[in-house]
């Protein structure tokens, strides 16, 4: 409970309005759409704060309750008292049933045009003339929302909100989802036929100052479709498809979050794309997938052309030995092709896997942490056996570039001094291999070079093991 007055910069002495005014006041820098996490915290400390001041406050002195009525969805408008007299008494107003209140509500936000014909729709009906009433359908119809969404747009939903004094942190519905309901509710209402060009221009989908509908028509029926991998990989190779693809994903989910997205859209399509073609630095499974398409698709094409430059060359006097040639070369080119993103593929995954904190789980720890060592001794030994001496000092700049990234990304920057070295660490690198490039030119029968590599590699494994002991040992966490 200190935790959350401390959070509010209240005493244990404040009052209801006091929690509100700095619940209001700290609402201004913490939005639910840009943090979250720092949100729900604020938002649980405000309950928690107001319902112990509640609780400790005296009970207020209040008129005797007023009894209700047996049912939840049936309210009868209240009558005033009348004096006795031979008058005969007027008939008992009808009973409002809350349940086809809600509904009619509900149909009108969905089928206005605009947010002024609502908010004149609501305001003509009789039955919100008591603020009972008023407060008791907005109950429902807010419950009805969140357990079935309606193609609702945003301008009718705050005039919703506004009508039933929803709009504001001291309603009582929670904000992050209340605002979860909005971009579902805006999502159904932009996936209607007639509203496509609204999601187009949201997405920034458009062609010649206009949105582009008929590209929007046709990724939406791709990721409604099952997943096939034929479908995919003609779609990850044409130009910005995936991305487009990837943005209509992004768009159609709340913060990234796949299982809020409207039924129609297949699951499986929408993880794919959502993790395969946004841009970020981490390699997924899914990016791995639509590169390695890509690249086969490219290894085909260098293949055919380079066996279409020697058909054209020779024309029909081609020997055997020329489509030999042919095929060898084709073969060289396109395992170059497919090779190198592989290698690329997998230096990407060894820098993501060495970069995670030690906290991580996994499946290894002892071979993740012995895995840069042993590249730094086997990249000496290659280069001390002979047969692959250029092999052996390749490894050994990949080893130590994987040291420094590594010793870069799991330690704090606690010290000046070791902010600006892992600043400046990659030029630091470069500048290292454009000065020793020379050096390795005259040192014909020397490995210093790749020694010294491979030792400042094995001793940023060595300081940064060090910084982590405590996850290897509890006694270590002690020295």
């Amino acid at each position: 409970m200190n935790w959350a007055f401390a959070l509010l910069g209240l005493t244990s002495e404040a009052d209801a309005a006091s929690v509100k005014r700095a619940y209001a006041r700290l609402l201004r820098t913490t939005r639910p759409d840009e943090d979250p996490e720092a949100f729900q915290r604020l938002h649980t400390a405000y309950k928690m704060v107001l319902a112990h001041v509640s609780k400790s406050a005296p009970p207020p002195v209040s008129a005797p309750p007023v009894t209700q009525p047996h049912h939840a969805d049936t309210v009868a408008s209240p009558t005033p008292p009348s004096p006795q007299s031979s008058i005969a008494k007027p008939a008992p107003a009808p009973a409002i049933h809350l349940g086809n209140l809600a509904n009619d509500v509900i149909r009108a936000a969905v089928e206005a045009e605009n947010e002024s014909a609502l908010f004149h729709l609501l305001q003509k009906r009789p039955e919100f003339w008591s603020i009972q009433v008023k407060q008791q359908a907005a109950q429902i119809v807010l419950q009805r929302l969140f357990q079935q969404p309606q193609p609702i747009s945003g301008n009718n939903m705050e005039t919703l909100l506004r009508f039933f004094d929803l709009d504001h942190v001291l309603s009582g519905v929670n904000p992050a989802a209340l605002q979860a309901l909005r971009v579902r509710q805006r999502t159904l209402w932009e996936l209607l036929p007639e509203h496509h060009h609204e999601l187009a221009r949201r997405i920034g989908l458009v062609r010649n100052s206009r949105p582009d509908v008929l590209s929007l028509r046709k990724d939406l029926a791709f990721v409604q479709r099952p997943f096939n991998w034929l479908r995919t990989a003609f779609a990850a190779m044409q130009s910005q498809r995936g991305r487009r693809l990837a943005r209509l994903i992004q768009a159609l989910s709340h913060n990234g979050r796949v299982e809020d997205m409207p039924a129609a859209i297949d699951r499986r399509q929408a993880v794919f794309w959502s993790r395969g073609a946004i841009a970020g630095t981490s390699l997924t499974w899914e990016r791995f997938a639509l590169n390695t398409l890509r690249a086969g698709v490219w290894t085909l094409a260098v293949i055919f052309a380079v066996i279409g430059i020697f058909a054209m060359g020779g024309g029909s006097e081609t020997t055997g030995t020329d489509w030999h040639a042919a095929i060898r070369t084709s073969s060289i080119l396109g395992s170059t092709v497919f090779g190198g993103w592989l290698l690329i593929a997998g230096c990407w995954w060894f820098d993501q896997w060495q970069g995670k904190p030690e906290a991580t789980p996994a499946r290894w720890p002892w071979f993740r942490r012995l895995a840069m060592p042993l590249l730094c001794v086997s990249s000496v030994a290659i280069q001390a056996s002979g047969w692959a001496h250029a092999f052996g000092g390749m490894l050994a700049a990949l080893s130590f570039v994987f040291a420094v990234r590594r010793f870069r990304r799991r330690t704090p920057a606690k010290s000046e001094l070791l902010l600006r070295t892992g600043r400046f660490a990659p030029v630091i690198i470069f500048l290292s291999l454009i000065l020793g490039a020379p050096l390795v030119h005259k040192m014909d029968d020397s490995d210093f070079l790749t020694m010294a590599m491979a030792l400042l590699g094995f001793a940023l494994w060595g300081i940064d093991m060090w910084l982590h002991r405590a996850y290897l040992h509890p006694k270590l966490a002690r020295s």
